[in-house]
């Protein structure tokens, strides 16, 4: 019907933007996007000692010591450094830390240790080997308490975090309907 009011505007390009591949890429994109800057803020949190602006418990004035510092989660940068990401699909990423240790009695989750805390049963062996570095434990104690210094979940519960994860997102799909 010549001269009846018609669809216009650039249809390939509409197109192009409803096939599943490439909205399957854009958020592909973010998601990369959204693991570095994830990876990126909880190295970070380690680093400033607050991630998610929520301060690490002191460390023991004996640990203190014998690392010859204060900051916790920091001895050679390791645990830091090993914070990463894996886009699992275009909508879910996982993040996290690839730390294990090989312990005495198998492998020890060492970030687990310290984004949960930890209680760890003092045995004579321990008690003789932290006497002889001057760190004279009562009779009576029976446990050592690692206090909670989460930097995994106080960073990815942060709602600013979650705020700018959303906008990576969003910044992708307005970038790819432009």
């Amino acid at each position: 019907m010549s001269g009846s009011g018609g669809l216009t505007g650039d249809w390939d390009k509409a197109l192009k933007m409803l096939n599943p591949a490439y909205l399957k890429q854009t958020l592909t994109r973010a998601a990369n996007r959204a693991g570095v800057f994830a990876s990126g803020e909880i190295k970070r949190g380690i680093t400033s000692q607050a991630p998610g602006g929520k301060q690490f418990a002191p460390l023991h004035p004996f640990t203190i010591a014998q690392k010859k510092s204060s900051k916790a989660l920091i001895d050679h940068g390791d645990l830091r450094n090993s914070a990463t990401y894996e886009v699992l699909s275009p909508t879910k990423i996982l993040v996290g830390v690839k730390k294990v240790v090989q312990g005495k009695n198998g492998p020890v989750d060492i970030a687990a240790v310290h984004e949960y805390g930890c209680t760890i049963r003092v045995t004579d062996k321990m008690r003789g080997y932290l006497h002889s570095q001057g760190l004279h434990l009562k009779k009576t104690t029976q446990f050592i308490r690692i206090p909670e210094r989460s930097f995994l979940r106080a960073t990815l519960n942060d709602q600013a975090f979650r705020r700018k994860l959303e906008g990576i997102y969003t910044q992708a799909i307005t970038e790819a309907f432009a």
